[in-house]
């Protein structure tokens, strides 16, 4: 079960976020004992202003990914009719961070779209 996110990758996922605006950013993430640790970067990713693709194909061979995060270029991290159909063929969680992208502006869900509450682990 997944009970928190390392606050240097939350950190990550900001700041890949605020390069890639006013696209989407979007990658898988990995954990380790419960704690979401990593996140990994797909060759041929594509980034939009509005979506974001990955080549699942392009995953390493025994990846297990437990997730996805995105972020959106404005101000709401709630999930979309789109990433609700997304979220529930990826993995378990999934984390939307939004502007200002900081430690306050994310929130994670669930592959049904539900709130999942994350302690940020240091």
């Amino acid at each position: 079960m997944i009970e928190a996110i390392d606050a240097d990758l939350l950190e990550a996922i900001n700041e890949s976020a605020r390069s890639c605006f006013p696209d989407e950013f979007l990658c898988l993430l990995t954990a380790e004992d419960g704690v979401i640790t990593e996140i990994v970067l797909l060759p041929g990713t594509v980034y939009g202003d509005s979506h974001s693709f990955l080549n699942e194909w392009m995953a390493p061979i025994g990846l297990s990914p437990i997730g996805t995060a995105h972020s959106h270029p404005g101000y709401s991290n709630e999930p979309s009719e789109a990433d609700l159909q997304y979220f529930s063929n990826m993995g378990g969680v999934h984390i939307i961070t939004c502007l200002p992208y900081d430690e306050g502006s994310w929130k994670a869900y669930d592959s049904a779209g539900r709130r999942l509450k994350l302690d940020i682990r240091r």
